[in-house]
């Protein structure tokens, strides 16, 4: 028997309010001076699979039981090396289904008439659009699917970091290029990646770089750097800004390639005054004088340390992350390795007290319970519904994130949206809206803007399939089925008087004697949708 949507909003209603104080381990508790170690980074050997899973949650998006318990057996040192080290893991990984950058041609452009020239922009536009939209679900479904969970945070983190949106940047190939980069320099060095973002297209044209010319320079992505990529502000002046901007003009787009040009006869080559060094100094000479400021490593240790710990870190903490970037010329693996390992991560200021972001619900939701991610459009409409459009942040900040993520609309939207991968789409009525879809697409787009369903049909996702489980833990009673799922989606005990609230859900209507009966499956689907809304699925 199905759970209806009513009587699953009581039941989490009902659950809810029963958790009227959150469990001990979720408390945030600040340590004193009496009870921190000399060590703030001290990395004991106490290793359990609480641990684990938390490592996973953090490190990437949560995992199956099987993993949680291949890290546990692992222990804490190899376990922390086997996800910083990803590059170790051998992994097919999809590719994207994007065409080929389609060169501007303006004398093209120049040789029609306005209505042409409004046409064809149009048609541009809604081209790159689809194109865009395949982008967006290529990333989905490398966070749902690589084996490197960590590389996938990482590029998750840096996105929200060095921002750029496709509604200013307007071009799929752009942002497409700027994930690759994002995820190439993931755990790399911060120089290298911050020379790279520099003259990336997608970043260019995001803060204006193009229009950054001798004489006539424009300051946004000097002053984003100092302010939002590398020391905050309060350590430098205005006039720091300034200089800087002048060091990187010269810098615009092919609009044959797509790709950064440097034009000298547009660069500024004099002498210029920054944080108080002088000389003619060039991009990469600003870069370096940012990264010898003692503020740049505190900055983003302290960056780090907040996506992926939690907020208001100790300055002990902090110092001596920035100590350990620095020593390693800001190399970031020596820096995670110390932090994933450190006693503060498994804390009690940690575990359980960070609000999920929308993709690391909706992916962890997947990746736990080995969903696959097949209808991305949808999933991306999931995520723009909860609050988070990838490749489109809501300004140069990035998202603000915890409390943030959560309103009347967003939390309700959380609800649905996992539910709607649990039960899935792939019914009769779906496909033939997805069918309608298509050929609306094609009647305004032709086929230069296709999408893989226009070739391969709708791309539906299937219903969470749970007889595999079943099989392998053998549930046969639900006492068994509840005890599986908090674990495996909870990741912690529940009390005894909520647990039989989820027991009582599914008992009058289970068929004991046939455990993979279909009124069971969707029994369960209905539990694990039960579970998902809970209040402590919010957190990580």
């Amino acid at each position: 028997m199905h759970i209806s949507l009513i009587a699953l909003f009581q039941l989490t209603l009902v659950l809810s309010a029963v958790a009227t104080e959150p469990p001990d381990e979720s408390r945030p508790e600040r340590p004193t001076a009496s009870t921190r170690t000399s060590d703030p980074l001290k990395a004991s050997r106490v290793w359990e699979r609480k641990h684990a899973s938390h490592l996973l949650r953090r490190a990437g998006f949560g995992g199956t039981p099987e993993q949680v318990l291949y890290l546990k057996q692992l222990g804490r040192e190899r376990a922390v090396e086997y996800l910083v080290n990803y590059r170790e893991i051998d992994a097919e990984l999809p590719e994207p289904d994007v065409s080929e950058y389609e060169p501007r041609r303006p004398r093209d452009v120049m040789s029609m008439s306005e209505e042409e020239r409004k046409k064809t922009f149009a048609e541009r536009r809604r081209d790159d659009r689809v194109l865009f939209e395949n982008v967006v679900g290529w990333w989905v479904d490398m966070m749902v699917s690589s084996p490197r969970p960590l590389e996938e945070k990482l590029t998750l983190f840096w996105h929200g970091h060095l921002t750029s949106g496709y509604r200013e940047v307007k071009s799929a190939h752009a942002m497409l290029k700027q994930n690759r980069l994002l995820r190439h320099h993931a755990s790399g060095n911060f120089r290298t990646l911050l020379l790279d973002i520099t003259e990336d297209p997608a970043m260019v044209l995001y803060l204006n770089t193009q229009q950054n010319r001798k004489g006539m320079p424009n300051e946004n992505y000097a002053r984003e750097l100092l302010e939002l990529f590398t020391m905050g502000t309060g350590n430098y002046t205005e006039q720091d800004i300034k200089e800087a901007a002048r060091a990187f003009t010269g810098y615009t787009i092919d609009p044959r390639t797509g790709q950064v040009v440097f034009r000298p006869r547009l660069h500024d080559d004099g002498e210029k005054t920054f944080l108080g060094r002088t000389g003619a100094h060039e991009p990469a000479d600003i870069i370096d004088i940012i990264l010898e400021q003692p503020a740049t490593a505190k900055f983003i240790a302290r960056k780090m340390w907040r996506f992926f710990a939690y907020d208001d870190p100790e300055d002990d903490i902090i110092d001596a992350l920035a100590k350990i970037l620095r020593e390693n010329q800001y190399e970031f693996k020596p820096m995670l390795r110390a932090m994933f390992k450190s006693d503060a991560f498994y804390s009690k200021r940690a575990m359980f007290t960070q609000i999920k972001s929308p993709t690391e619900l909706l992916v962890g939701c997947m990746r736990s319970l080995e969903i696959p991610a097949m209808d991305t459009a949808t999933l991306n409409i999931g995520l723009r519904l909860m609050g988070q459009s990838l490749m489109q942040p809501p300004n140069v900040k990035g998202w603000d994130g915890q409390e943030a993520w959560i309103t009347a609309s967003t939390l309700f939207n959380r609800y649905n949206v996992l539910g709607g991968v649990i039960v899935g789409n792939d019914n009769d009525r779906a496909r033939r809206q997805r069918m309608r879809m298509i050929e609306a697409r094609r009647a305004t787009t032709g086929r230069e803007g296709n999408s893989a369903d226009d070739d391969e049909g709708p791309r539906l996702q299937p219903a969470y399939d749970p007889l595999p489980a079943i099989r392998k833990f053998k549930l046969t009673n639900p006492e068994r089925i509840v005890d599986h799922y908090v674990d495996r989606l909870l990741q912690r005990p529940l009390p005894r008087d909520r647990k039989q609230v989820l027991i009582d859900a599914i008992r009058p209507s289970y068929i004991t004697k046939n455990p993979e009966a279909a009124q069971n499956v969707e029994l369960i689907r209905g539990l694990v949708h039960m579970i998902v809304s809970m209040p402590e699925y919010q957190l990580e």
